[in-house]
């Protein structure tokens, strides 16, 4: 019976060598003889091996469509330049050198609710030179009686929590996100937000978990 042999394997990581060289810049894909591995292929191809052979020739002719991918870039760019010389020489004017170049240049993108301005005051806050040596002291224990983060008073801060209320109640029912979506100042948004949790402490504010609603 015929000894059928199979180099599937050996193949496979000349394939593979190659692909690591080209991501590593080692070698340009285009200055790489692809013609002995296919050769290699069919040399070797038989009905024993036919099953392992069929991803070989798969990651060999994936290998090849990139060549040729490779050689239509380098074509097309040929072209372009080619191009861009010839619109050169034919001494343009300033009007449309300016409107070859418009689209060249990338927009940077903003977010409203990280503006500059913002940074910048935290960037300030964060920043503050000291001039003095931090000195760490025993203080005196004393109690302090439902404190609060923002410095209001009480009775100033149920008011503003009513306002903040009615403001919003005929909005309910819609999506956590939503009762924040008109407002661009973060002080403003973190003031909304611990007012939105103590309605919902209260009870006055319901939420649901799975849909990522508020609700009266």
């Amino acid at each position: 019976m015929e000894e059928f042999k199979d180099y599937s394997e050996e193949i496979n990581r000349r394939i593979e060598e190659i692909q690591t060289k080209v991501l590593s810049g080692e070698i340009i894909l285009l200055d790489t003889e692809l013609v002995p591995i296919f050769e290699n292929l069919k040399n070797t191809l038989n009905t024993g091996n036919l099953n392992k052979y069929s991803s070989v020739y798969k990651n060999a002719f994936q290998l090849l469509i990139q060549k040729f991918e490779d050689l239509k870039a380098l074509i097309n760019n040929i072209d372009r330049k080619e191009g861009f010389l010839k619109f050169l020489r034919s001494n343009p004017d300033d009007s449309e050198i300016n409107e070859l170049l418009s689209g060249c240049w990338l927009k940077p993108f903003n977010i409203e609710s990280l503006s500059f301005s913002f940074l910048n005051t935290a960037k300030e806050r964060l920043d503050i030179k000291r001039g003095y040596p931090i000195a760490i002291e025993q203080i005196e224990k004393i109690e302090v009686k439902d404190t609060f983060l923002l410095e209001i008073s009480e009775q100033k801060f149920s008011e503003k929590m009513s306002e903040f209320y009615n403001r919003i109640k005929n909005q309910l029912p819609c999506g956590f996100e939503d009762i924040f979506e008109s407002e661009q100042d973060q002080i403003k948004i973190y003031e909304n937000f611990v007012y939105l949790l103590h309605l919902l402490q209260l009870g006055k504010i319901k939420y649901q978990k799975e849909t990522d609603f508020l609700y009266i």
